[in-house]
């Protein structure tokens, strides 16, 4: 089994308004992480996406701040609102186990349209068929923006991307401030469905075809 990644999460000690212009501080000041090809049987597959996603997380001891910025040359997203199956179309998302057990863990995704999905998630076997999924669970105080770089749904033209920026409280995942060097499991991904299908994740699932429900494979977070 490939060693799972350790991302460090930088404490921050500022506020900004959370409108995903990601030309700011504190992303300007912090190293972009890749996502990479999700899937693959090579299990050091680090495979460059044809169109890249730049990932930067970091905390201020009560909210969890995650950027995303997504190239993209048509950027695309019909669904609306909470909940709709987003998954299904171009989607950032996060998997989150602030307890450390990646068995249960909290889903959050958002679309270039800023629709949204929230849920906690009960993996116990590592397998959907078994998967207990709780929609009515709110991740409230949640704040979320998304930026389009370009025209949305529209396939004539070339579009350069969308940026995706969120402010997640703790307090909503039920997870006091953490302590220096506290270590969580998580994992990163994206989906964009041009060209029949990229599938991208900061820790890539290794599953063929791909599959980001492996709550083995979500990797470490370490917050500072």
């Amino acid at each position: 089994m490939k060693a799972l990644p350790v991302l460090p999460v930088p404490r921050i000690a500022q506020t900004f308004p959370i409108d995903a212009n990601l030309n700011k501080a504190p992303w300007n000041r912090l190293a972009p992480v890749p996502l990479a090809a999700s899937h693959g049987r090579d299990p050091e597959n680090r495979a460059r996406s044809v169109q890249p996603t730049a990932l930067r997380v970091c905390h201020d001891g009560e909210r969890l701040y995650v950027a995303f910025d997504c190239a993209d040359r048509d950027v695309r997203g019909t669904l609306r609102g909470r909940n709709a199956p987003i998954y299904g179309e171009e989607v950032v998302e996060a998997f989150l186990a602030p307890s450390g057990d990646p068995r249960r863990y909290f889903e959050l995704e958002s679309s270039p349209r800023n629709a949204y999905f929230e849920a906690v998630i009960d993996n116990p076997d590592g397998a959907r068929r078994t998967m207990r999924s709780d929609l009515d669970w709110v991740c409230r105080g949640w704040q979320r923006a998304v930026h389009v770089r370009g025209t949305l749904d529209l396939r004539d033209d070339v579009d350069d991307g969308w940026s995706v920026e969120w402010a997640v409280p703790f307090e909503a995942l039920g997870a006091p401030s953490p302590k220096p060097g506290e270590r969580w499991r998580g994992n990163f991904y994206r989906i964009d469905r041009a060209s029949g299908g990229e599938f991208s994740a900061w820790a890539p699932t290794l599953a063929d075809p791909p599959e980001f429900h492996l709550p083995n494979r979500l990797g470490v977070l370490e917050l500072e």
